[in-house]
């Protein structure tokens, strides 16, 4: 399992590639994991991509004040 600073790194190179699009395309990700059998690999990018999520989330509210 990643730990929570590798989660937190991987969603923040994620914001800063792909923007709001970050959240879908960990969960692409994690959709192909689980087709290949990787449940451990999928588990990892679903917490990357509520990582992402919370991210975006704090940036939109923060750049709004």
């Amino acid at each position: 399992m990643a730990t929570n600073s590798e989660v937190l790194k991987t969603a923040n190179l994620l914001i800063d590639t792909y923007g709001e699009m970050a959240p879908a395309g960990a969960k692409i990700k994690a959709d192909h994991l689980q087709d290949n059998g990787d449940e451990k690999g999928r588990a990892v990018w679903l917490l990357i991509a509520r990582a992402v999520e919370r991210l975006l989330a704090c940036l939109l509210y923060t750049s709004d004040a």
